[in-house]
């Protein structure tokens, strides 16, 4: 970070500052003393963002550059590139895919979706030209149904988009094998699964392309943003491309400069490809690197409070949470619980139980979004029966979960839910 005058005097008073605006005032605003996110930042992040006002470098710069690197790092892949949100990175990655200069499919290919996913997973294909077919998922992991996955394959089927739903990694053994055997692209949308990793590799990295959320209660946060992995040097160019209008100025290693030239077309101004404008801030950004430094010790905090609160449900008849394939490490973005079919109370009665008590819920995020009214703006989304997706619908949904919990809050949470579940 660039030296600013009196840092030290800067970094005490937002000290001061934080402490003012600590989590207990926040609460005073709010009826939860549990609520599904609180943020993760503090006076470092906050001096980044002060940096780059300062240095008037708020847009994307090299802070940016530094963070896609060090992200790449972590990550284990060979490319980063830093858009202005998780959604954002889904439309890229399907747009990599019906890419016009070096497509890998063509428009009206086959792209099967899992029909219990944050809705732009579904919009971004479709957006790019893709025909969207939805599967459905398993209720015991909240990930796509390995068998109807399979069942789902046509000769039109040309890729997957997969989603690691809640930080819970899907069963990348059998699906790279589905992949390999019919010819299927796969691309990957880890965005509530940073960390997660299966047989030691981590998600985002079995595909094409991964994308990543960085949104306020994700693992990573840097207010709003995004990141797309990928393994090769010309999708990471192509990435670029797409994300700044077609636009190859913050390409490396520009060609045809003498090609542009005879057509008088200024290098700093040459357009090779049709995209968007979804660039970051470096404001973003040092916040990013910031949160890097924190990412191992925040995910592990998380496990650590998620597996505290899951051994209590799996001593619970009526509730349970997701299924973990043997070779899979999840990393929580939040705790998800289904409701037994049998259960003597509904979804309804337990979340309303935990809201009164101020523990904020939510339902598994769409449900079934063949259920919801875009679907008669879309009737394909009806052509088939999805009963995985409808149990989570009806009796499915996740509370927060956040690093800077404490396990005597864990306990807390959990005696909220004796009360309901064993009422004296």
């Amino acid at each position: 970070m660039r030296n600013i005058p009196n840092i030290d005097k800067l970094a005490g008073v937002l000290e001061i500052f934080l402490e003012n605006h600590s989590r207990t005032n926040q609460a005073k605003d709010t009826r939860y003393w549990y609520p599904l996110s609180i943020a993760t930042y503090d006076v470092q992040e906050i001096l980044q963002a002060l940096d780059s006002l300062c240095s008037f470098r708020t847009t994307m710069w090299e802070k940016t550059l530094e963070f896609e690197r060090r992200y790449s790092a972590y990550q284990g892949c060979s490319h980063s590139v830093m858009v202005n949100s998780g959604s954002s990175a889904d439309l890229l990655a399907c747009h990599l895919l019906a890419n016009p200069v070096a497509p890998i499919l063509q428009p009206g290919d086959e792209i099967l979706v899992p029909v219990v996913t944050w809705p732009t997973q579904i919009w971004s294909a479709m957006m790019a030209g893709l025909k969207v077919r939805l599967v459905d998922v398993s209720p015991r992991t909240l990930n796509v149904d390995v068998e109807e996955l399979e069942r789902a394959i046509t000769p039109a089927t040309k890729a997957i988009f997969l989603v690691h739903l809640m930080g819970n990694p899907c069963d990348m053994g059998a699906i790279t094998a589905l992949a390999q055997k019919h010819n299927l692209v796969i691309i990957e949308d880890c965005c509530e699964a940073l960390g997660a990793e299966f047989k030691g590799v981590k998600v985002g990295n079995f595909g094409v392309a991964g994308t990543f959320s960085f949104f306020f209660a994700h693992h990573l946060v840097t207010m709003e943003g995004g990141m797309i992995v990928c393994q090769t040097e010309q999708h990471a160019r192509d990435l670029k491309i797409l994300r700044a209008h077609g636009w190859v100025r913050n390409v490396d290693g520009q060609e045809g400069k003498e090609e542009l030239a005879q057509r008088g077309i200024d290098p700093r101004y040459a357009f090779y490809n049709w995209g968007f404008n979804v660039r970051p801030t470096d404001v973003q950004a040092g916040f990013g690197l910031c949160q890097l430094e924190k990412i191992e010790a925040f995910n592990q905090q998380r496990n650590k409070l998620a597996g505290q609160f899951f051994e209590f449900i799996d001593t619970q008849k009526w509730l349970s949470r997701p299924e973990v394939h043997p070779d899979a490490a999840p990393c929580w973005f939040a705790l998800p619980l289904m409701v037994a079919k049998e259960a003597p109370f509904t979804r309804s009665d337990i979340t309303r139980h935990l809201e009164l008590a101020g523990v904020e819920t939510r339902p598994v995020v769409a449900g079934n979004i063949a259920r919801h009214p875009v679907s008669e703006v879309f009737p394909a989304f009806k052509e088939r029966a999805f009963p995985g997706a409808d149990e989570i619908h009806e009796r499915g949904f996740y509370i927060g979960l956040s690093p800077l919990y404490t396990e005597a809050e864990i306990s807390r949470l959990i005696s909220v839910f004796t009360a309901f579940l064993s009422p004296s």
